[in-house]
């Protein structure tokens, strides 16, 4: 004759405690890391300047860029970049150079927001006021420790630095990273 145990009628209750307690354990945090960038970047304003009564405004050019990148989790990056314009940008006919600041999402394909200005001669007080941007990327990694960052960029002004002509610059560009 065979006696069957008998559970109490917390015995679920127990079971899906233990159970979530297993899973909680498993499921370890990502690591944070860390890695450091050279990049190019191809822009171009989005309306003809020239039209609007600007002469000398380059309308497109080439970008390099240094860059630092964080990431505190799987999905989360924060970003740090400094992006040289050897012949202007923004405004300006002279060379520039504009720090930025990213907050993205995402692992291989991953999008997000970012702020930045841009400092050159041309502008008072050396400034332009700020420019906010939207990034769409995908980021491949070709070895353990090496990633290519492929993206693209729309910035727009809220307060823009052209005396009230209103224009957005969309940039393509690769940024190689090395982890550190």
């Amino acid at each position: 004759m065979s006696t069957m145990v008998r559970m109490s009628g917390n015995a679920p209750l127990l079971l899906a405690t233990l159970l979530l307690f297993g899973l909680g354990a498993a499921a370890r945090p990502a690591a944070a890391s860390s890695s450091i960038g050279l990049g190019v970047h191809a822009w171009r304003t989005v309306d003809d300047l020239g039209s609007q009564g600007f002469s000398g405004i380059r309308r497109d050019g080439i970008s390099y860029l240094l860059s630092y990148q964080y990431s505190p989790g799987a999905l989360l990056k924060i970003e740090a970049d400094g992006e040289y314009f050897p012949s202007g940008f923004g405004g300006s006919t002279h060379a520039a150079f504009s720090p930025q600041a990213y907050l993205l999402l995402g692992g291989f394909i991953y999008g997000g927001i970012g702020i930045g200005t841009t400092y050159s001669s041309d502008f008072s007080n050396h400034f332009s006021s700020p420019f906010y941007a939207a990034r769409a990327g995908i980021d491949l990694r070709l070895l353990p420790r090496f990633h290519l960052d492929v993206n693209a960029n729309y910035r727009f002004h809220a307060f823009n630095e052209l005396r009230g002509v209103n224009t957005g610059t969309v940039t393509v560009g690769a940024i190689a990273r090395l982890g550190i």
